[in-house]
């Protein structure tokens, strides 16, 4: 019995070891989509980025679809949980909303390459990524339609005011990063908070 605590131990490395190694083939999955664009990239070019035989690439996730697939459900849950963490932590609902969408832009200025593949690369993907895309805007856009519930909300705003603003936020940050400005895309916040603002509230703070 007092092997038990070593071994659960080791195996508790070897499970961190193993995420750790998911997590860097998944970026560079990501990274390689975002640099050479999906029609161009290949498993091989992912699998070399990755250090890994294109075998065992195509063994583990399938063909480049289906690896871009599943390497965005895993980045873009975790961006999900990040900005709703954000959103959690603050005093009020707008106040929330801010740092959720500031963590989001920090994440895409922090990595352009991987935020070319996660928003606009997954548009020329379609197929599996796509749906799956399309899965992550129904729960945002239900995420933003629950100001309608909060003090000051417009009486006229409906679901598809939150898929409008959800819409205007993506084409915002598909046009800077697609342009090679996504180093820089902070600098949306304020034009973007105060959007979302008058489409929920009728106002911008």
């Amino acid at each position: 019995m007092e092997a038990l605590g070593p071994l659960r131990e080791v195996r508790s490395w070897e499970a961190l070891a193993e995420r750790d190694s998911e997590a860097e083939l998944r970026d560079a999955v990501l990274a390689t989509v975002g640099e050479r664009g999906f029609a161009k990239a290949t498993v091989r070019e992912m699998a070399e980025r990755a250090g890994i035989a294109e075998a065992s690439l195509y063994h583990r996730h399938g063909n480049k679809d289906a690896c871009f697939a599943w390497a965005y459900e895993a980045r873009m849950e975790r961006a999900a949980a990040q900005v709703g963490e954000a959103f959690r932590s603050a005093p009020s609902w707008r106040s929330g909303f801010e740092a959720g969408l500031a963590q989001l832009l920090r994440g895409a200025a922090a990595e352009p390459a991987i935020a070319k593949a996660l928003l606009v690369e997954v548009r020329a993907a379609r197929g599996a990524v796509w749906e799956k895309h399309q899965e992550l805007t129904e729960r945002v856009v239900a995420a933003l339609d629950g100001a309608r519930g909060e003090p000051g909300a417009r009486p006229s705003a409906t679901p598809t005011t939150a898929g409008f603003v959800l819409g205007a936020i993506e084409e915002s940050l598909c046009i800077e990063i697609a342009a090679g400005r996504g180093a820089d895309v902070e600098r949306l916040l304020p034009d973007l908070t105060r959007l979302a603002f008058l489409q929920l509230f009728g106002e911008d703070s």
